[in-house]
């Protein structure tokens, strides 16, 4: 998946995140990466954060490389 495909990802599982009930973002998921994006959503959202922008977004992908990488993630 390229940065843009999982900010799409992240963008709309902060979306989808409920306040009100704490409940997880109930957007598929179809690798570990995915799944790791919305849970990085869900956390930012349950914190009161603001959905981070682009670049804010990419910044926190490059910081997260080491991590994502077991996960599936490749550098472009």
């Amino acid at each position: 998946m390229t940065t843009t495909e999982l900010y799409s990802v992240y963008c709309q599982a902060y979306a989808d995140y409920d306040r009100s009930f704490g409940s997880a973002p109930r957007i598929a998921a179809p690798n570990k990466v995915s799944r790791a994006i919305v849970e990085f959503a869900a956390e930012d959202a349950a914190n009161g954060l603001a959905r981070r922008s682009r670049d804010q977004f990419e910044r926190a992908i490059q910081t997260g490389l080491e991590a994502l990488g077991p996960l599936g993630l490749r550098a472009a």
